[in-house]
């Protein structure tokens, strides 16, 4: 579930953002619909004032993340182009793409990645899989191997897989993870354990060749730095809807100066994809964006109802990049009325 922002302006012209819907929907309404009470007469095209407004006024990354991909996508229109024309043009003619797949055993994982890779998709995020308790036997990592072993023999060599950790092994778990798969060759581990020290995050990316992915917690520029000058993250995964098009750049450009790759993280809709594309076009240290992939058919004729038939598809591994104006995307608001569980 996410939000769909609609911001109007008095010149015609409407841009459309995309919030997470937690805790709920209608919680996650009822809290936009305050934080954003403020913008009523507000110039759309000073987006920097505007968020700074909104965190001065308490606003949290979410409010302000839909916001600008909302005044992102006015500014495209405004500007009559795509969204990443209007950012300085294209850095590429297309965005490699990945596959956020789910599955709650190796055989509903192998069924996700083989459909993912009939749809165009060439990589995958799959979830790590952490049981119960305290303890982790060599059990766990012999078993950890192997899912990644039969996911990528169902789908072939060229395919490559992201492992989500999601925050959950503690440095050590996480490591030796990291040891049980390193001649797997992983895009990257993500988030490979929670919020530990600086020192616990180097000792991973110290004691393995796999790569590291932090960042889709993190939504200032200040935290963005610290994580950059642990020298332990490969990959930099700032949230599109908590951190919006702008602040992703930001944090983009400070990642460049580390040579680390940006990775935007995104478990939201059409619209956050859509934006993670233009972001992807537009930075020349952008590695992939993800998106959700649903073996749910109702879900996924939602997404595409909601962005007026664009269906987020892939070629051999690529998105298309977006052609329309600001995001590219004709969202129906009828269509977000039809499936709307808050208002």
């Amino acid at each position: 579930r996410y939000v769909v922002l609609k911001v109007a302006t008095d010149e015609g012209v409407t841009g459309y953002g995309e919030a997470p819907a937690g805790p709920d929907a209608q919680t996650a309404v009822d809290r936009l619909k305050r934080e954003l009470a403020s913008l009523s007469g507000a110039n759309p095209a000073r987006t920097l004032q505007i968020d700074a407004a909104l965190a001065k006024a308490g606003a949290g990354p979410a409010a302000r993340g839909a916001v600008n991909i909302a005044l992102m996508d006015i500014l495209g229109k405004t500007a009559k182009a795509p969204l990443y024309e209007a950012l300085g043009g294209p850095t590429r003619a297309k965005a490699r793409a990945m596959a956020v797949v789910t599955g709650a055993s190796t055989g509903e994982l192998r069924d996700a990645v083989m459909q993912a890779k009939r749809d165009g998709h060439r990589a995958f995020s799959v979830p790590l899989h952490m049981p119960s308790g305290m303890e982790r036997g060599r059990e766990f990592y012999v078993n950890v191997r192997a899912q990644l072993d039969a996911l990528r023999e169902a789908v072939g060599e060229e395919c490559d897989f992201v492992l989500d950790c999601a925050g959950g092994p503690t440095p050590g778990e996480a490591l030796s993870i990291a040891d049980r798969v390193e001649d797997f060759h992983l895009l990257w581990m993500d988030e490979p354990c929670g919020d530990v020290s600086a020192t616990a995050r180097a000792s991973i990316s110290e004691g393995t060749v796999t790569p590291m992915g932090y960042g889709r917690n993190t939504t200032r520029n200040s935290e963005f730095q610290d994580l950059l000058r642990e020298d332990a993250i490969d990959v930099l995964r700032p949230d599109v809807t908590l951190n919006g098009v702008t602040n992703v750049r930001k944090a983009a450009a400070l990642a460049e100066t580390y040579y680390v790759a940006l990775s935007p993280f995104n478990r939201g809709g059409p619209i956050a994809t859509a934006a993670g594309i233009h972001i992807a076009a537009s930075l020349p240290n952008s590695f992939i964006q993800e998106a959700p992939y649903s073996l749910n058919e109702a879900d996924r004729r939602m997404r595409r109802e909601i962005a007026g038939g664009w269906d987020e598809n892939v070629g051999e591994g690529w998105f298309p990049l977006l052609t329309g104006r600001g995001l590219g995307l004709e969202i129906d608001e009828d269509a977000v009325r039809k499936y709307a569980v808050a208002s």
